[in-house]
């Protein structure tokens, strides 16, 4: 068997201070392959997302990886020890197929490249599909780089190369909440038609690495129903993978702030009691950056520690799964009627959120556009996130009172509490950030902020925890972000202040 990476540095750009390497906190493309080689080499991560999508590359990642560095992958080889794993883009989504034909050749030639210079080929041989929402979809990309390879193998009068490896290995990255609930009809048609379309003859599946979103589903459904999603997705991950014989190693993808997941290195043990069953975790750039590096380590460290240990199965009883299929409907209902009025405020904030990669825009010639529903557009997670808590208004708190009040009522609230064991301590750590002063003074315009007004009151009569800032740093946030409105309402740029309170929460969003 393989070595199955347990943490996955990724180029999310949520982060809010500089790269300890690097002395500023804006990551350029051509910084991004010493960020893959000081994740390996100083924070002790395994596992590196390429991301090829919306995003600008540097395609010669393997040959500057190996050219710098050549001793050190000399001992830790790519493909064995440590890997690079490249994120596509959805070509049923994103505008263009001929990136991932670039990124095909490029898996193709860097075998080459590693047979070469002596080291352990292939370098990379995984990849991981985005916003995946069918079987099918796997399977077309794996026949396509398979015919490639093939070709290129063959060709010999032009010998442009081996072709190996003759087959990706690939990741769904599943994303939204009604394919997460039907993740093991996706993984069992998947190992289905991998066998029927001949897939199986050319290298035969020993394991899965379902991908589970953490921060998207929370954008789109809010947070309660992204936190029991994840559960759901895990348990029948595990489920299907016992009935059909086969390993299993799920990763979910998170941010440090409680809304994408809170994984935070001030919060392992918490998070890994609340996702029982994840194999690999992915570390953003604000897990990285914006913690002193000693306190990094250590925390990646626990973490490789923990993670190393067999996985504790998890299991949802089948008399909870109704209950919990209710709960997320009760939530999402009261979160996503105030996100569709709210889109406004937040893409005028948006703009104004520092930028931290060199992202290509998601609509626009090349680009394009996750739609929250028709007709309305919002930021992505991170500065959806970023724009909120500039506010005043985490977006922990949208819809959440009114679904708790839902869910007493129901009598589901054992269901939640036994599925979601966090929820106080998250919403706790969100609601030291709230602004209520510039919520009554946006209430003018959006009226609809009268719901957040009574998430608060019904948070704080329910759970029995503070809604409001306590401690020095919360102050401050508040004030800060009272001068932001002010900018705002100004049509001034209060960019500098919002670093200044990403600063203080230790996240961008």
């Amino acid at each position: 068997m393989r070595k199955i990476p347990m943490i996955m540095a990724t180029q999310h750009p949520d982060n809010i201070s500089e790269a300890f390497w690097l002395g500023k906190s804006f990551i350029d493309t051509r910084d991004e392959v010493k960020e893959c080689f000081v994740s390996f080499s100083e924070l002790s991560c395994q596992e590196f997302m390429w991301d090829w999508e919306g995003k600008y590359v540097d395609e010669a990642v393997i040959e500057r990886l190996f050219e710098e560095n050549f001793n050190f992958f000399k001992k830790k080889p790519l493909g064995k020890e440590l890997f690079l794993t490249y994120r596509f883009p959805n070509i049923w989504i994103e505008k263009g197929s001929y990136r991932v034909l670039r990124a095909f050749a490029n898996i193709i030639t860097a075998y080459d490249i590693a047979k070469d210079i002596g080291i352990h080929s292939p370098p990379i041989f995984e990849v991981i599909l985005p916003m995946v929402t069918s079987a099918e979809q796997l399977i077309f990309l794996q026949a396509k780089f398979a015919e490639l390879a093939r070709f290129v193998r063959n060709d010999s009068k032009t010998k442009i190369g081996s072709g190996n490896p003759s087959i990706i290995e690939i990741i769904p990255l599943v994303e939204d909440i009604p394919h997460m609930l039907k993740i093991d009809e996706l993984l069992e048609k998947y190992l289905y038609l991998y066998e029927k379309k001949g897939l199986g003859k050319i290298k035969s599946i020993e394991y899965l690495r379902p991908f589970i979103a953490r921060s998207d589903p929370a954008l789109n459904y809010g947070l309660v129903p992204a936190v029991l999603a994840v559960k759901i997705a895990l348990a029948k991950s595990y489920q299907i993978a016992s009935r059909l014989g086969i390993q299993v190693y799920p990763i979910i993808g998170c941010g440090s702030v409680p809304f994408r997941g809170h994984l935070s290195p001030e919060n392992i043990n918490n998070f890994l009691n609340e996702y029982p069953g994840i194999k690999t975790v992915t570390i953003q750039s604000s897990f990285r950056y914006d913690y002193p590096l000693k306190k990094v380590k250590n925390a990646v460290k626990t973490l490789n520690a923990k993670l190393q240990k067999p996985a504790k199965i998890p299991v949802i009883e089948s008399k909870d799964l109704k209950a919990l299929e209710d709960i997320i409907k009760i939530f999402k209902g009261y979160y996503r009627q105030d996100i569709t009025r709210l889109a406004e405020l937040i893409n005028s904030v948006s703009k104004y959120i520092p930028r931290r990669r060199e992202r290509k825009l998601h609509i626009g010639l090349f680009g394009y556009s996750r739609e929250f529903t028709k007709g309305i557009s919002l930021p992505r997670a991170i500065t959806f996130t970023a724009s909120f808590y500039s506010l005043g208004i985490p977006p922990e708190i949208i819809g959440v009172g009114r679904g708790l009040k839902m869910v007493w009522k129901k009598g589901l609230e054992d269901v939640l509490q036994k599925y979601y064991s966090n929820i106080v301590f998250d919403l706790k750590e969100a609601c030291g950030f709230v602004n209520r002063e510039n919520i009554q003074r946006l209430k003018k315009k959006f009226t609809n902020l009268k719901n957040i007004e009574e998430d608060l009151e019904l948070i704080e009569n329910i759970l029995k925890i503070p809604t409001e800032p306590l401690t020095n740093k919360q102050l401050i946030h508040k004030n800060l972000t009272s001068n932001i409105l002010l900018l705002l309402e100004e049509k001034k740029d209060p960019s500098s202040l919002i670093e200044e309170a990403g600063a203080l929460r230790n996240f961008m969003g």
